[in-house]
């Protein structure tokens, strides 16, 4: 990466682009300080800059925000991402988080009956690294499956559900869960890579844009 992932060089305009995020609501996010900035106060008549971070942050929080998901989650999202390249650590791109907001729930599920004793599932999110072409809906929505073995393992790779084992389970309020799927990989590295673009035309010049 041939850019700084710290140095406030980008603009608004910038971070529009690369978000697609409505003018309005950005500074709706800045005014009420839902999102934490580099910079968070330029100063009187001074431009706002943004960080690659910045940028990234923002476009996680753009995509929860358009499940209509609470801002307190896009936060925690875009803190996932902060961290792991504040650290230097790359995200794969074919990561994934599922989550389930429990805005709802009295209590977390409780499978301790089910033989894991005093064991407590907090299905807030889950994370899963895969292929999407290949993966499971059963992995996100099923995370219990490795305790319980409500599934037969078949020879040929076939997971059957056991009906047997499903209806105990169930009738003890343990089954399958409404998650949404979140390709965090995608999101981080797409952005990234528009931030490097942006970068290397900045590194250009406007006389060396002009003549291309």
């Amino acid at each position: 990466m041939a850019y700084d992932l710290h140095c406030p060089r980008f603009t608004q305009a910038d971070v529009l682009a690369v978000t697609k995020l409505k003018p309005e609501v950005l500074q709706t996010w800045i005014n009420r300080r839902a999102v934490k900035l580099t910079v968070q106060n330029p100063g009187s008549g001074k431009p706002r800059r943004y960080t690659a971070i910045d940028i990234v942050k923002l476009a996680v929080m753009r995509r929860v925000a358009d499940l209509r998901m609470e801002l307190s989650l896009a936060r925690e999202f875009a803190a996932i991402a902060e961290q792991r390249l504040n650290e230097g650590r790359k995200i794969d791109w074919h990561e994934h988080l599922s989550f389930q907001p429990h805005s709802a729930t009295k209590t977390f599920f409780n499978i301790g009956m089910m033989g894991v004793e005093g064991e407590r599932v907090p299905l807030v999110y889950g994370h899963g690294v895969g292929d999407a072409h290949d993966m499971r809906v059963s992995h996100f929505t099923e995370p219990f499956e490795s305790m319980l073995h409500r599934r037969e393992r078949k020879r040929d790779g076939t997971r059957p559900m056991i009906p047997a084992l499903r209806d105990q389970c169930a009738r003890q309020g343990v089954h399958a869960e409404p998650v949404v799927i979140f390709p965090l990989g995608e999101i981080v590295n797409g952005a990234l890579l528009q931030i490097e673009q942006l970068a290397a035309l900045k590194s250009v010049g406007p006389e060396m844009r002009n003549e291309g």
